[in-house]
């Protein structure tokens, strides 16, 4: 039995999982079709969707991990030391920090410097609009503020950062 885990490519997070039997690796198109939707109750009692386009995911066949159905978010794809070309599927650690809407966009905030620099992909719900931004935490900094424009309110949010378990969760802006 093989479980196939899709995630976002330019951070590695883990977004969705499918188990499958005695099929070749599929393409992320093939699972999630042009877009994977992604759905955040506000606190209002609005039903908020995010579409995170196709192309912007990717398939890996991992070992059989229950936990990856249940919580997708607190996995990724990593490399594995010793062979680079062979990523695996591990448990990430969470994010302390909450992303918050400062005056240039979204604000988000490691703990500590990374080690090297750390990709960050966002989904923003504006209206029925999903606003995808992306940036770099560079490894001198422990932030990075991602370029969006939102009008104040709640707003949902999937951010999803290289080495951190992602969170999707409901952000306002004053």
């Amino acid at each position: 039995m093989s479980v196939f885990a899709v995630y976002e490519s330019s951070t590695g997070n883990v977004v969705g999982a499918a188990k499958a039997i005695g099929v070749p690796v599929p393409t992320a198109q093939a699972l999630v079709g042009d877009a994977l939707p992604v759905r955040l109750s506000l606190g209002t009692g609005e039903v908020v969707t995010l579409s995170l386009l196709g192309r912007e995911l990717a398939v890996h066949e991992a070992d059989d991990q229950p936990e990856v159905f249940v919580e997708p978010l607190a996995y990724g794809v990593t490399r594995v030391p010793g062979q680079p070309a062979k990523p695996a599927l591990a448990k990430l650690p969470l994010l302390p920090d909450a992303p918050t809407f400062d005056t240039a966009g979204l604000l988000v905030k490691l703990p500590t410097n990374p080690p090297q620099n750390t990709a960050v992909f966002a989904l923003v719900s504006e209206g029925k609009e999903t606003l995808p931004v992306t940036g770099t935490i560079t490894k001198d900094t422990d932030h990075v503020s991602l370029p969006v424009t939102v009008t104040p309110g709640a707003h949902a949010v999937l951010l999803l950062v290289a080495g951190w378990a992602g969170r999707l969760e409901e952000v306002k802006k004053p």
